[in-house]
C-alpha cells in the first residue's frame, strides 16, 4: 500500500456509503463554493437526504446541480510519531461526483422521504411503522436525490 493508501473496490466503497450517515456535501454557485455536513442514507446507488423548503443549500442545489460529497471515517487514532517516520492514521474515505436534483413530486418526496427513515429506524432496532413519514410532514420537507456519476475512495490502515 502507497503512503496515501490504497484504491478502494467499488463494492468497498458502496459498503461505507451504505454503512455512514453522515457526509460533506460541496457545491458552487457563481464560483463561490460552499459546503455543509448533511445526514443521507445511500439507497438504490442514489444519495438521499432531507432539508428545509428554503435555504443556502437548496440555492445552490437549484443553481448548480453538480454537487461533489464525501464520507470519511476513521476507525482508529493517529499514534504518535517522529517527524522523520511515518504516520499511522487509518482512514477510509469516498468522494461522489454527481448531480443533485430537489424533489418536486408530492408522492415520490414522500417515498422517499420514508425510504430515508426507514433506513435509520433500522439501523437503530426500531419498527419504521410505529413512527411514518405522513404527507403533511412530506410537504414541509425538502428531499434531494444526488445521482453518483462517479466514485473514488482510498483507505489506509
Amino acid at each position: 500500500m502507497g503512503k496515501d493508501g490504497a484504491a478502494m473496490t467499488r463494492r468497498d466503497m458502496e459498503r461505507v456509503l451504505r454503512e455512514q450517515d453522515a457526509g460533506c456535501l460541496c457545491m458552487s454557485r457563481g464560483g463561490q463554493p460552499y459546503g455543509v455536513p448533511v445526514s443521507y442514507a445511500y439507497l438504490g446507488g442514489k444519495l438521499v437526504f432531507h432539508s428545509k423548503l428554503a435555504g443556502r443549500k437548496l440555492e445552490f442545489l437549484r443553481s448548480n446541480p453538480k454537487v461533489c460529497f464525501v464520507v470519511s471515517r476513521h476507525p482508529g487514532r493517529a499514534r504518535p510519531h517522529r517527524p522523520e517516520g511515518r504516520c499511522h492514521y487509518r482512514f477510509e474515505s469516498v468522494v461522489c461526483l454527481g448531480r443533485a436534483r430537489v424533489v418536486g413530486g408530492a408522492s415520490e418526496k414522500l417515498r422517499l422521504l420514508r425510504r430515508f427513515k426507514s433506513h435509520f429506524y433500522r439501523r437503530l432496532g426500531l419498527d419504521p411503522a410505529s413512527d411514518p413519514v405522513t404527507g403533511a410532514a412530506a410537504a414541509k420537507t425538502a428531499c434531494v436525490v444526488v445521482r453518483v456519476l462517479e466514485m473514488t475512495g482510498r483507505r489506509k490502515g
